[in-house]
This record gives structure tokens, C-alpha cells and sequence, in this order.
């Protein structure tokens, strides 16, 4: 029998609740669900703990309410009541105003595999990829997410630059898992980009419908997010990443990301979600080789029904090496130019038109180091570390400088691009190789470099 000096309050009962819960757990579901609860009262028949909304309260009850009973009994609750609220209550429909009928508010995210099959490219399919040994894991890696596969990978990081079929193969997973659950139990499918989930969060803070938020994107089976690098720089879109993350991995749900740069290299990022992306795999896409971007040339041609010549397709290949989407638009303008002025799709007017592409389109960060590295005969990860020696300390400056000569990118864009530098670095070198232009060693290779871009 406890006496008055041994016994124990609701709130005592409460802090060894909290730590028998935090022993059992793991320390992610724990920050998620628990860490952030609240002891709201202290009655007669037991307490009431607050948890932060109505879809925490649905989830702690689905999920762990047998173990908060458990360690309940084994603190001691002397025939106590535990019972769980959420601390945002809605308001009751007795207290709304009945001059005007309530307005249902438009939901904030559009849920359902409805949704997601309506935003799907009907070209990105598995079918319609060309697969070569630049993008061999990163197509087998998602095919295995789109049928099921237990060897496949969550999470799964898509790492690429811009055009070499991320958003493809995210697609292509959303095609396949959707076809094979046809007319079989629903998996919960959900494709976004990382702009509709800043939005979608954003809008939820604003409106006060987080838990409506959550329910979309903790609910999925499988959750696909495009260009994640994007919410790098917004806090609160990374500690909604952060639980949803938890979460769903957590169920053993399937998440699949795509970024333009590995993760350790996105500026901004959490550590902590850089370490949950290691969890899973990260597989890169990287530029096609020569027979790869030949064979893209090839489907492309046949699903657009363009007779293409082995001679033309070679050059336009040969031509344009970094970027898929840049080599079917060449194909495209090369069969409108064709189409529209009766030529025929000749080498003549397939130099023609890559001659004018040439100059009208502006040059690119990527492009520049990836000369740069080539005519220097080091790797681009090199030139993106951090090795300060002579041999790639050079290289890196005279990059630096050219990517602010020739385009339109700002110090703090110029060393993001090189490895996550910080703006001065950019700045420091455009004045060091500026200075030092006078050194002919420094200007040949400065030279050199603007002739293979063909740029002065």
C-alpha cells in the first residue's frame, strides 16, 4: 500500500511512461510519436495525454496502443485510465456560426490512385527505356520497385543530372506497380514532385490541416518524389520529409527519391536524411555512352514513325553527348525542319540544325567542368572535392572562372555546382585566375578550354 510520502503522481507515472516507451522504441519512432506528447490533465480516474493531432491519435492507437498499455500496468497505474487526445481539436459543429451552411474546404491533397494515374506521362514506361551501362543499376534498381520485388531497395535514391531519365524510371515504377494491382488489393500509389509537397506543406501549416497533409503522404504504399534536392533550403518541409520518412519506413513501405547530385553533395540537407537515404540505394544515371544514345536515337525515331538514316543518326549522336532529352530534341527539330521546308533529313540539314542549336543555346555549369576535367585529364569528382593539391586546386579555379564568365550563374550557384564550395571560394578564384592571365601556362589553358567550347 503507498503512503503519502511514497505515493506516486500521474505526472511521475507519466515520466516513467515516457521512458519505458522510449527503451522500447526505436529512437526515430520515438521523436516521431512520443517525444512530442503532453500530459493535458490529471483527473481522478486517470490522465489524459495529448498527442499532436487526430491522425497521431488514430496512428499511436493503430500501432502501439498494447505496448502503451503494457508499460502502463508495469509503472504502476493502481487501476488508472490512459487515455489519448489530440492537443488540435476541431471545432464542434454546435459552436459553427448557422447564419451561412458550412463550406467543405477543397482538400489540400488530392488522394487516390485516381490522382496519380492522371499525372503519369503515358510514354515513360519500363518498355520505353533505353537502357545501356550509364543508367544499368538505377533502371534495374526501380524495375525491381515496380514489380514487387522483395530484393528491392527503400529507400531508393535516383541520382542524376537534368535529362538523363530520372523522372522517367519514377514514372515508369508508378505505370507498373498500378497495372499490376489491377483488379488485385490497391497498393496506395503516390507520385509528386518536390514543389507539390512544399505546397502541399505549406498549405497545410497555413490552413491548420497538417494532419490532412499527413494522412496523404504516411498512408502510401509506395511514395515517389521527384527532384527532392529542392527542399533543401526550407526547414519545415525537411522535418515533415523527416517523420513521413520514419514512418512509412518504419511500415516497410517503398520510398523512392530522384535528385540532380548525390545526397552528401545537396547544400542545405539534414544530416539526418542524408543518413536515412543510406539506408537504402543510391544508383546514378550518368551520361550515355556513343551506343547507348545511338539506340535512344533508334526508339525514338521508330515510336515517332521518323525514317532515320544511320549516317544522320551517328552525327547526331556523335554531336550530342550529355543530355537525352537534348538528343531527342534534336531529332524533333531535325524532322519539323524537314517536315515544315521539304528537305530531305539529309547530314546537310542535320548540321544546319545542329549548327543552330549550337548557338542559340546558352552554355551550362555542367558543361564547363566537364571540359574542363577532360582537358586536364582529372576526374569530375575530383574537381568537385576537396583535394587541394596544385594538380586539381588549378583546375578547379580556372572552372570556376569560366562558369562566371560564360553564364549567368551567381558565386553561391558556382560553388554549389562545384561540390557544395562556399560563394567566396567562386569569388577568390575568378580573381586569382583573373590576375594571373598574364602567366602564358594560365592563359593557354584558358584559351584551350573556350576553343573546345567554342566560346571566347
Amino acid at each position: 500500500m503507498e503512503t503519502p510520502t511514497t505515493r506516486m503522481t500521474s505526472e511521475d507515472r507519466y515520466t516513467r511512461l515516457l521512458a519505458g516507451l522510449e527503451g522500447r522504441l526505436s529512437s526515430h519512432v520515438y521523436a516521431t510519436w512520443f517525444a512530442p506528447m503532453s500530459c493535458l490533465s490529471d483527473e481522478d480516474a486517470g490522465i489524459v495525454i495529448g498527442v499532436q493531432d487526430s491522425f497521431a491519435l488514430n496512428w499511436v492507437n493503430d500501432h502501439y496502443r498494447d505496448i502503451l498499455d503494457e508499460l502502463w500496468k508495469s509503472v504502476g497505474s493502481g487501476g488508472l485510465e490512459l487515455r489519448i487526445a489530440p492537443t488540435k481539436k476541431v471545432v464542434a459543429e454546435a459552436d459553427q456560426p448557422t447564419s451561412k451552411p458550412a463550406v467543405e474546404a477543397a482538400p489540400i491533397v488530392h488522394e487516390g490512385n485516381a490522382a496519380t494515374r492522371d499525372r503519369l506521362n503515358s510514354k515513360y514506361w519500363f518498355s520505353s527505356f533505353v537502357v545501356g551501362t550509364s543508367n544499368q543499376l538505377a533502371f534495374s534498381a526501380a524495375r525491381s520497385v515496380g514489380e514487387g520485388s522483395k530484393l528491392s531497395f527503400s529507400p531508393l535514391v535516383l541520382v542524376g543530372k537534368s535529362g538523363l531519365g530520372k523522372t522517367h524510371l519514377l514514372h515508369a515504377i508508378a505505370h507498373e506497380l498500378l497495372e499490376r494491382t489491377e483488379g488485385k488489393r490497391p497498393l496506395s500509389v503516390v507520385l509528386k514532385t518536390s514543389e507539390e509537397f512544399i505546397t502541399d506543406v505549406v498549405k497545410g501549416i497555413r490552413q491548420q490541416r497538417m494532419d490532412e497533409v499527413r494522412r496523404a503522404y504516411r498512408h502510401a504504399d509506395v511514395l515517389l518524389i521527384d527532384d527532392i534536392q529542392l527542399i533543401s533550403d526550407k526547414r519545415a518541409c525537411q522535418e515533415e520529409f523527416f517523420h513521413t520518412f520514419n514512418v512509412l519506413y518504419d511500415a516497410k513501405k517503398k520510398i523512392v527519391v530522384t535528385s540532380d547530385r548525390p545526397p552528401h553533395e545537396i547544400p542545405e540537407l539534414e544530416d539526418r536524411i542524408r543518413t536515412r537515404f543510406a539506408w537504402g540505394l543510391i544508383a546514378e544515371l550518368k551520361s550515355p555512352d556513343l551506343e547507348t544514345r545511338l539506340a535512344i536515337l533508334r526508339t525514338k525515331a521508330k515510336a515517332e514513325g521518323v525514317l532515320l538514316s544511320e549516317e544522320v543518326a551517328s552525327l547526331l549522336a556523335q554531336k550530342i553527348k550529355t543530355n537525352v532529352r537534348e538528343l531527342e530534341g534534336a531529332l524533333v527539330r531535325l524532322y519539323a525542319t524537314s517536315s515544315l521546308t521539304g528537305r530531305a533529313m539529309s547530314m546537310e540539314l542535320a548540321r544546319e540544325v545542329l549548327a543552330l542549336a549550337d548557338r542559340d543555346r546558352p552554355l551550362t555549369v555542367d558543361e564547363i567542368v566537364e571540359t574542363v576535367s577532360a582537358h586536364f585529364k582529372v576526374e569530375v569528382s575530383d574537381l568537385l572535392g576537396e583535394q587541394r593539391k596544385k594538380s586539381i586546386a588549378l583546375p578547379r579555379q580556372i572552372s570556376m572562372y569560366l562558369c562566371r564568365k560564360h553564364t549567368k550563374s551567381s558565386y553561391p550557384d558556382i560553388g554549389r555546382a562545384h561540390g557544395g564550395k562556399h560563394h567566396t571560394t567562386a569569388m577568390n578564384a575568378e580573381e586569382q585566375i583573373s590576375r594571373r592571365l598574364d602567366d602564358p601556362e594560365i592563359r593557354q589553358h584558358v584559351e584551350e578550354i573556350q576553343r573546345l567550347l567554342d566560346v571566347e
